[in-house]
């Protein structure tokens, strides 16, 4: 039998199961058919095992509930070891060996859901010709590479469609999916109700979003397994790494660094003390790894000129707080940086362009809007030390006046406050609170 004959088959057999697959249960993220208006093309990027399938599942499921038909709707999954190794023709044959199994209605839409998209060579040409030719078809593809946008979609297929970055849960979907729903007001930081938020956050610090750790007691195994899944197939292979223990132990190095300044001169140093020759480059190279596969985040310093931007040093953060914990010894003294990770996270689900200050304060958090520094924020576990509550308010202070802004947040473990100082509204409040309000 023909390898053509073979893709054939397999792909038969996998269009057959998804029409006979029931959609399992599901915490809505806030997605349906709308999320397709208007949109020919849509991208669905994030790490791996954040969501992305169940973000599809949950348009699929709207677009039936709206009327359109089961055989107008493909859903098909490129990680199928089935399908491996594929060789760019699964596409080429995808729609045509649909057309032999199913009848569909030619009187409404029809939609290809393309899961983990990335592994299939010369994908990006094949949604291009798509969606050319026939103007009936939706493309949604899914995958676990930043680059998809930054690349193949904004070379490919510009102003063809529009993406959205699906992260593990923010705090507020974490409580969704424990089934806990709370109306948010400002009474709830003197109610007694906010002791059972303040439970939940303490599990998220430690647990962290990734969707299936969410109800399990036991889930360290299941957050290492994503670790070394993310490590091997969404950097070592994709980017054909040959020195595996080198990139390895650069990643350990730089991951205990979370929440903190980093140079590429101190990594530089820290690997020749381990035995290894590097050039700044190949550690740059190796950080962009960790940053395609939406494991590191890395923030500049803000300043005008980006010559000053690129030489400072960067901090570090890593996508979800409960992966943390799970790949490295943790102590007493992390909490605080856990939170502004945590912290980070929810920034970054919120702004497009995120910051440091640092002049002689600094302050962790400015973010920009329409192009100009528009909130600054400070992290801080607890202000009752003196000398700490001095040097967080003093940053903090420090990057209202560079900015010219008026009101600044300090976000604390389980502290309230409102302060005036220097002219300038501090608002202190815990994670938990300002987690919940709307984005």
């Amino acid at each position: 039998m023909s390898n053509t004959n073979n893709i054939k088959d397999n792909l038969k057999q996998a269009l057959v199961e998804w029409h006979e697959f029931k959609i399992p249960l599901f915490s809505s993220r806030g997605y349906g058919r709308k999320t397709l208006e208007n949109k020919r093309l849509l991208s669905i990027i994030g790490p791996r095992r954040a969501g992305k399938t169940f973000v599809c599942f949950e348009i699929i499921t709207d677009l039936v509930q709206s009327g359109i038909p089961r055989q107008n709707i493909i859903y098909m999954n490129f990680e199928d070891e089935r399908l491996v190794p594929l060789s760019g023709a699964e596409l080429t044959n995808l729609l045509d060996v649909h057309a032999q199994v199913f009848t569909t209605n030619p009187e409404c839409p029809f939609y290809c859901f393309l899961d983990e998209i990335q592994n299939v060579p010369s994908w990006s040409k094949w949604v291009r010709r798509i969606t050319d030719l026939r103007p009936e078809i939706t493309v949604v593809v899914t995958g676990s590479s930043s680059k998809m946008l930054s690349t193949e979609i904004a070379s490919e297929l510009r102003g063809r469609g529009s993406s959205i970055t699906i992260f593990p849960y923010s705090f507020k979907e974490y409580l969704n999916a424990n089934n806990y729903n709370i109306d948010v007001s400002e009474r709830l930081l003197y109610s007694s109700e906010k002791n059972t938020l303040q439970k939940y956050c303490n599990e998220f610090y430690t647990q962290g979003g990734f969707p299936a750790v969410v109800g399990r007691t036991e889930y360290r195994e299941m957050l290492q397994e994503y670790y070394r899944a993310m490590f091997t197939r969404d950097i070592v292979e994709r980017f054909t790494i040959k020195n595996v223990r080198q990139f390895e132990d650069f990643l350990k190095i730089i991951i205990t660094r979370f929440s903190s300044l980093v140079s590429i001169s101190n990594i530089e140093n820290v690997m020749r003390e381990f035995g290894y020759s590097m050039s700044k480059n190949t550690l740059q190279t190796y950080l962009g790894y960790a940053k395609d596969a939406f494991l590191l985040f890395d923030i500049c310093k803000f300043d005008s000129k980006i010559t000053n931007q690129l030489r400072a040093p960067r901090k570090i953060y890593a996508v979800d707080n409960g992966l943390l914990n799970a790949i490295r010894f943790s102590t007493s003294e992390d909490r605080g940086r856990i939170l502004e990770n945590v912290v980070f996270m929810e920034l970054q689900r919120r702004y497009n362009t995120i910051f440091y200050h640092h002049d002689k304060t600094e302050c962790d958090f400015v973010v920009m809007v329409n192009n100009k520094i528009a909130d600054c924020f400070q992290v801080c576990w607890s202000l009752e030390n003196i000398e700490t509550k001095d040097r967080e308010i003093r940053g903090l202070v420090n990057a209202l006046k560079t900015y010219n802004i008026g009101i600044g947040y300090i976000l604390t473990d389980s502290e309230s406050a409102d302060l005036d100082i220097d002219g300038k509204k501090i608002i202190v409040r815990p994670f938990w609170y300002f987690a919940l309000q709307s984005v």
